[in-house]
């Protein structure tokens, strides 16, 4: 077999129902030379065996006794990885289209300062059926336009993720320059690697549907459980501490300058500062996580000069200021307690904005608070006295 061109690795989990028709969807590619590095972490079902039954050379299948994690498998594959392009795909996904891979390689040659190419998602249930983007609360999340690599970090720190990780193919110079994933990681893992790819390449988001990305309700590892909810929180607040480390300040300024506090700031001092500053505005998706990684970086700057000296000179911002401060961020506060439901629709709401049984409370409702009291008082009366029954005929 001469040397591939694109490597596609595979994480393989407890999909055995689904990952034959993975596999195919990655030997059908035409046009292609590829190699596919399949690592098993450790299936409990059969999902093994379902890859070992499928003769072809370019597969090599790496078996692991233990669940260890998906980012750590994906890691030591991508470590033996033979290809120029690294291509990622899930176990239970598929590629909907046998040009996928050559589609990606054209846009990688015509654009060398392209360090990774991402498509859009169709999204389909256990059976291969499409599901209707419209009826998903996140049906459009990859649906992007290209931006600059200033302007995508701008949105990820705004918006959070919208790359669609199994679209993926990227040069494995790429990894060489910004390291691998993490392993500590669960759900974010793709995420943080884009925050450090995106410091030192441009990007390109086609609007091709480049996967099927399938949607197993209580089995996806991005589905909204509470514990994915939660490790989702804690992940983002590990991974945004360092958002703005090696950054090269063109990226920062071009990105993020104008929600400076000093529009002038241009020392790395004085950069640092707002760097800070800019997680501690209100108006940001996740402000409870953000805000404490800020209270955090004002703190030292205070304890170290000359960033306690800038700030007190450029941003009259002292200890005082700082004491202030800590008493917006409300980083350990009980949540909460959420509203009890209502039966009724809320006061002075047009009843338009109610319906079907809620729209039918608030009616009665109404109607009753119109009645004079002497009839609301008959009627209570009347209610509380004793059912009579009739004789029957």
């Amino acid at each position: 077999m001469t040397r591939p061109t694109v490597s596609v690795i595979m994480s393989a989990y407890n999909h055995a129902d689904f990952v034959q028709q993975t596999v195919e969807s990655v030997l059908s590619q035409q046009g292609v030379e590829l190699e596919f590095l399949i690592g098993d972490d450790g299936s409990p079902d059969r999902t093994r065996e379902v890859v070992a039954s499928i003769k072809d050379e370019r597969i090599r299948l790496f078996a692991n006794e233990k669940n260890r994690g998906a980012a750590l498998v994906t890691d030591e594959l991508i470590g033996r990885a033979a290809g120029e392009f690294i291509a990622i795909l899930n176990s239970d996904d598929y590629w909907p289209c046998p040009d996928k891979l050559a589609y990606q390689l054209q846009v990688m040659r015509e654009r060398p300062e392209v360090g990774a190419c991402f498509g859009r998602a169709r999204f389909v249930d256990k059976d291969g059926c499409a599901i209707d983007k419209a009826t998903m609360q996140y049906g459009s999340v990859f649906d992007k336009e290209n931006r600059s690599q200033a302007q995508w970090l701008r949105h990820f720190f705004y918006s959070g993720n919208c790359l669609c990780h199994p679209t993926l193919l990227i040069r494995k110079a790429c990894y060489d320059a910004v390291g691998t994933y993490s392993n500590q990681l669960r759900q974010v893992p793709d995420f943080d690697m884009w925050i450090r790819l995106l410091k030192k390449y441009e990007i390109f988001v086609s609007d091709r549907e480049l996967v099927a990305f399938r949607q197993l309700p209580g089995q996806n590892a991005s589905g909204p459980s509470t514990d994915n909810m939660r490790r989702i929180r804690n992940e983002m607040y590990l991974v945004f501490r360092s958002f703005f480390d090696q950054m090269p300040d063109d990226l920062l300024r071009d990105g993020f300058s104008d929600m400076f506090v000093d529009k002038n700031a241009s020392k790395p001092e004085e950069l640092e500062i707002e760097k800070a500053f800019l997680y501690l505005t209100e108006d940001r998706w996740l402000a409870r996580i953000y805000n404490p990684i800020g209270l955090e970086k004002v703190y030292w700057l205070l304890n170290h000069e000359p960033y306690r000296e800038i700030l007190s000179r450029n941003y009259a911002f002292d200890d005082l200021a700082f004491h202030a401060l800590q008493a917006k961020v409300a980083t350990f506060d009980p949540p909460t307690p959420a509203p009890k439901p209502r039966p009724s629709a809320a006061p002075g709401v047009s009843l338009s904005a109610a319906s079907g049984t809620l729209l039918l409370a608030e009616v009665l409702k109404r109607c009753k608070a119109r009645l004079p009291k002497w009839v609301r008082s008959t009627a209570r009366k009347l209610k509380r006295r004793p059912k009579v029954t009739m004789p029957s005929s």
